[in-house]
């Protein structure tokens, strides 16, 4: 395949767009880097060589419009960082290739269980794979039922909608929180509700629901690099502070019951490309999924300072790396991200 000159990144509001662009700038300063959004105005535009417009992934005219301007613009290579264009352009990542476009994403098949936790966290169990205890709700007695299984053991669990995107819909339920507390030592972006207040609003219709058993211990993102099922890169970061659900402080570990657990899973999903498994330690100090999100994500970022830029690495058919974390990586660096003002 041709080397890549001209590369878009898709999402250019989203949070990770700025670091993204600038990974692949400071490998490629010759590569032309292309951003679009459905915002006329956003950071990626900024950052980025050229920049358009596009409608929501939602749209049903979104993966044509976005051709028709690929090719007016002479894209090579598409990365997106926003979970809702995933599948659309998975769809027609075969058109895409035809235009002589590579789209870095996943086929359609593995890439629906990936993004669908009730369908992942049943994948992963029908293959042997341990989760957390889990139980998928669809109408308000089904909720009751899977919450007063998970109850016998647990008295606090989670509920979230089983497709979204960052932390919308994610509550820990936890009817023990006192209100005044919240109210005065925590931000109101707070994870947390009681069963009385979760129960009304449940009442009305929702979306499918994933119940699951809450665990305690330590957060751990999991950046990979995955070429058509073969994983390239395995790397926990801990997730030590988090802001609106977004990682700024952590260690790259080498951790390798992490390593382990999500080399099992991968091996039951045809992924392929960036990849971020986030995993939390159980009671039992195991190792237990949380999500995958099946692109980049915007904190991948973070392993540059651990020697690892995996937006330039995308760049590359291949990704340029011959065999499990086969890769000078930097273990034991720590990071904290900080934000940044651009004007226009």
């Amino acid at each position: 395949m041709e080397t890549i000159n001209r590369i878009l990144i898709t999402g250019g509001g989203a949070p990770g767009a700025p670091g993204i662009i600038k990974a692949i700038k400071s490998a490629h300063p010759d590569v032309i880097i292309y951003a679009c959004d459905a915002q006329p105005h956003t950071a990626g535009k900024l950052l980025a060589h050229r920049y358009f417009t596009v409608p929501l992934g939602a749209d049903p005219t979104f993966a044509d419009r976005l051709l028709a301007q690929c090719k007016k613009e002479q894209i090579q290579a598409i990365l997106p960082i926003t979970t809702r264009e995933l599948e659309p352009l998975s769809r027609s990542k075969d058109t895409f290739a035809k235009a002589g476009i590579r789209v870095i994403v996943s086929d359609l098949h593995d890439l629906t269980i990936a993004n669908d936790k009730g369908k992942l966290y049943q994948h992963l169990s029908d293959n042997g794979i341990a989760v957390p205890q889990f139980g998928v709700a669809t109408n308000y007695d089904e909720f009751l039922a899977i919450q007063k299984r998970l109850k016998t053991t647990e008295s606090k669990y989670i509920v979230k909608p089983c497709r979204a995107n960052g932390s919308r819909g994610f509550r820990i339920v936890d009817s023990s929180i006192s209100k005044h507390d919240l109210l005065f030592n925590h931000k109101p972006n707070s994870t947390y509700i009681t069963e009385n207040e979760l129960s009304e609003i449940l009442q009305e219709s929702f979306p499918p629901l994933l119940v699951s058993e809450y665990l305690p211990g330590q957060e751990y993102t999991v950046d990979c690099l995955v070429n058509k099922g073969t994983p390239l890169l395995i790397i926990p970061r801990s997730r030590d502070k988090m802001n609106a659900g977004i990682s700024v402080a952590g260690r790259i570990e080498n951790h390798p019951e992490i390593i382990a657990y999500c080399t099992q899973i991968l091996a039951t999903l045809n992924l392929h490309g960036p990849i971020g498994i986030q995993v939390k330690m159980s009671t039992k100090g195991q190792p237990l999924l949380v999500e995958i999100n099946p692109r980049i994500q915007g904190t991948t970022v973070a392993l540059q300072g651990a020697g690892v830029n995996i937006p330039s690495l995308c760049l590359s058919p291949d990704f340029n790396v011959a065999k499990l974390n086969d890769y000078p990586i930097k273990w034991g660096t720590q990071f904290v991200r900080h934000y940044e003002e651009l004007y226009f």
